[in-house]
C-alpha cells in the first residue's frame, strides 16, 4: 500500500514546496488529474490531502477520509485571557446593526473576512445568506502574526507572516519566540482537549495588550508561508484519518 497525498490541480507555492519536501518522506504526493476526481484504483492508498477546502471535502468523500478541523463556533469558546478581546459567534443576521468590526465567515466561503465599519458594507452583501454563521470581534491592532503548524500538543514548525501592516516572514526575534512558546504553552495547558491533535493555530501580540490566539485552522488548507514544508507535511498527514 502507498501512502498518497492528494494534492489541488491548481499548482502553488505552496503545494510545490510539500511536492520537494516530500522526495525523501514515506509519502507520494499527486495531482492526478484537473477533473476533480481520484481514480478508483487509487482511492484506498490516499491518506490524505492538501488543498482548498472545496476540492479537500471532494477527495475526502471519495477516498474515505476525515477532515480534522476545530468546531465551527471553537473560536467563540475560548476564554477572553488568550484572545485578548470579546469574540461571538452567530448568524449574520444578528449582527446587522454592529459597527466597526471585524467579521469572518465561519464556512470561508461566503464573503471576505475583514473590518466593517457597518456589515451592509460587506462587498456583495445582498447574495450573502443572512443565516450564515459568522465571528464578530472588537477591532484590535495586530503588531505581529505567526502561524504554527502543530502536531500533539507541539510546535513542529512556524513562521511569522505579517508585521505591523506588512507581510513579512522575517525570523521572530529571540524575545519574540520565548514570549510565543510560553504563551502557546499556557494556551495548550487549558484548550488542548478541545482542539484536534493536527492543527494550525495562529498567534499574534495585539498593541499594548501582549500574545493572543488569532485563529485556529485545519492543517489540510492552511498556508505554509516560511514553514518547514517536511515538518509542515507531518502535520498536514496528522490532520486527515482514514476512515
Amino acid at each position: 500500500m502507498k501512502n498518497i497525498i492528494a494534492l489541488s490541480p491548481m499548482y502553488t507555492e505552496d503545494s510545490n514546496n510539500l511536492k520537494k519536501a516530500s522526495i525523501n518522506s514515506p509519502y507520494e504526493l499527486n495531482r492526478f488529474n484537473a477533473k476533480w476526481n481520484i481514480p478508483e484504483e487509487f482511492r484506498a492508498d490516499v491518506i490524505a490531502v492538501y488543498s482548498e477546502d472545496i476540492y479537500a471535502e471532494i477527495v475526502a468523500e471519495q477516498c474515505e477520509l476525515t477532515l480534522m478541523k476545530p468546531d465551527d463556533n471553537s473560536l467563540s469558546l475560548i476564554s477572553e485571557e488568550f484572545t485578548k478581546r470579546k469574540i461571538s459567534y452567530g448568524q449574520l443576521k444578528d449582527s446587522i446593526n454592529k459597527e466597526n468590526i471585524f467579521i469572518k465567515c465561519s464556512d470561508f466561503k461566503s464573503f471576505k473576512a475583514g473590518v466593517y465599519q457597518k456589515i451592509t458594507d460587506i462587498k456583495g452583501f445582498d447574495t450573502v445568506d443572512p443565516n450564515c454563521t459568522v465571528f464578530t470581534s472588537e477591532v484590535v491592532e495586530w503588531q505581529l502574526e505567526v502561524r504554527c503548524f502543530v502536531l500533539n500538543n507541539d510546535i513542529k514548525t512556524y513562521s511569522s507572516y505579517w508585521r505591523n501592516d506588512t507581510f513579512d516572514t522575517s525570523p521572530l526575534s529571540e524575545e519574540e519566540q520565548n514570549g510565543m512558546f510560553s504563551f502557546f504553552d499556557s494556551f495548550m495547558k487549558q484548550n488542548a482537549s478541545t482542539l484536534p491533535e493536527s492543527i494550525v493555530l495562529d498567534f499574534g501580540i495585539i498593541k499594548e495588550k501582549g500574545w493572543a490566539l488569532i485563529e485556529a485552522n485545519p492543517a489540510w488548507c492552511s498556508g505554509l508561508y516560511a514553514c518547514d514544508a517536511e515538518k509542515a507535511l507531518e502535520v498536514i498527514v496528522g490532520s486527515c484519518v482514514k476512515k
